[in-house]
């Protein structure tokens, strides 16, 4: 697996956003944008996260895919969006049975034993098979959502050090952590799952440089490749 790391401060990652998002209708962001003219014509990295607070507080690290995944599988819908072209080599990556009779896909959740067989029957962990055509990338993320994507998994350490959380919900600090993401290169398939990753910190204030050291604790949750 290749290796890469990303460290973001907050004035980098501000440029980042508004080259990839375009978010300069406040006079806040449009003022973080002319920070440094002469970065304009950098391109972004496609592995630049963007920060954005979950409905239970948590932190989401959210890499944007470079393109639509072979297959999702949402715990909430209980469904799983799959390439149909694909579908026996993503049932053989997740460990997954399909059932000939009823056409539901069997799949372990996310830290189960692969080797163990689900029965049928078992609501948790059956899913019904829709074309990935269907699947919106704004539907709500739950914790053990899987995606798969083309390309292998790439070794990343992430560390944010005073970075904003989208759309103006404060700033955060956390990491180092360790871990692989898909990387969207390539044909082989990646596995990935939306998990927590570590815990940081929510800061009580900035000042113009730097965030204060104190505030609350913060989980951080995003997608990476199970190590099983």
């Amino acid at each position: 697996m290749m290796d890469t790391s990303i460290a973001i401060e907050r004035r980098a990652f501000i440029r980042r956003i508004c080259c990839t998002t375009g978010l300069i209708g406040s006079t806040w962001f449009q003022s973080a944008c002319e920070i440094n003219p002469r970065d304009a014509s950098i391109s972004a990295d496609p592995f630049d996260p963007i920060l954005l607070e979950l409905a239970d507080g948590r932190v989401n690290i959210e890499s944007p895919m470079l393109n639509l995944p072979v297959a999702y599988v949402s715990i909430a819908q209980k469904k799983i969006f799959v390439e149909y072209e694909s579908r026996i080599s993503v049932s053989v990556l997740l460990a997954a049975h399909i059932s000939v009779s009823s056409g539901l896909w069997r799949i372990p959740l996310f830290g189960e034993d692969l080797e163990v067989p689900i029965d049928a029957g078992d609501p948790g962990r059956e899913f019904a098979e829709r074309d990935i055509s269907e699947w919106s990338p704004g539907q709500l993320v739950q914790e053990g959502d899987y995606r798969v994507q083309r390309g292998s998994g790439v070794q990343r350490e992430i560390l944010l050090d005073c970075v904003p959380i989208l759309p103006e919900k404060g700033w955060v600090s956390g990491g180092p952590w360790l871990t692989y993401q898909c990387s969207g290169i390539g044909e082989k398939l990646c596995r990935e799952v939306f998990s927590p990753i570590g815990k940081g910190i929510r800061h009580d204030s900035k000042s113009y440089r730097t965030c204060a050291e104190s505030g609350i604790a913060a989980e951080f949750v995003s997608w990476a490749c199970p190590q099983d």
